[in-house]
């Protein structure tokens, strides 16, 4: 897959550009140049944005869709780690660490478009543009408080909550209630930090006390207030 200009979102006209990096440049200029580097490619659900192992080529932004950040065993069980957005960053830590391979595997969960600037002209960036270095900052601070926050719930909420936090996380506006779209029982196991087991159990105990409801693939959001007192 090929990254081009041609496939990058115009930032200006993003709906998302309120919880990106672009947002917090600041100056026209700086913005200017974010624009002129990016490249982009579009990702089914299910393709690999990077593998755990390889060297980080620069630095990634989630324009559209959703993009998992997961750990593999050596059996093949995954843990979710991260949960990314439209304008959430990727591979940011690696590259700026500077000590070696990624240490996750990115995949995207529905059909995505993922930016990238590449290390040398993101390093440049930085450098050129003060303001570019402290919403850097910002954004890592963010991805600090979500790590803390995740390590928190797995060590203190009990699985009824952490699902519904997911759950709550997942969902997509629909036309009467809130829909989980598309989203394999796997994934919602592995970001609750869960068994599928305990998943599909929890789901089943939700519907029948009219919490949410199973249509398809998708599950349909009936109280979400009750949901986020669980969560």
């Amino acid at each position: 897959m090929a990254y081009s200009k041609r496939e990058a979102p115009n930032c200006d006209w993003c709906p998302f550009r309120k919880n990106c990096l672009y947002e917090l440049l600041g100056t026209k200029e700086s913005k200017k140049a974010w624009r002129e580097m990016r490249v982009a490619n579009p990702f089914q659900a299910g393709e690999i944005v990077f593998h755990e192992g390889t060297k980080p080529l620069g630095v990634y932004v989630v324009c559209t869709g959703k993009v998992k950040v997961y750990k593999s065993s050596r059996t093949g069980q995954q843990l979710i780690t991260r949960m990314e957005h439209p304008g959430d960053l990727l591979g940011h830590i690696t590259l700026l660490a500077r000590d070696g391979a990624y240490m996750a595997n990115a995949e995207a969960m529905e059909p995505s478009i993922v930016s990238l600037v590449d290390e040398q002209s993101f390093t440049h960036f930085l450098m050129k543009y003060p303001n570019a270095s402290l919403a850097l900052l910002r954004a890592l601070a963010h991805d600090v408080r979500m790590a803390d926050n995740k390590a928190r719930d797995v060590a203190f909420k009990p699985a009824r909550g952490r699902l519904a936090d997911v759950l709550l996380r997942m969902k997509k506006p629909g036309k009467t209630h809130a829909v989980v779209a598309g989203v394999k029982r796997r994934d919602l196991a592995e970001m609750a930090g869960l068994s599928i087991e305990t998943t599909v159990r929890l789901l089943k105990d939700f519907a029948e006390r009219g919490l949410l409801q199973k249509k398809g693939k998708d599950l349909v959001l009936i109280n979400e207030d009750q949901l986020r007192s669980l969560a």
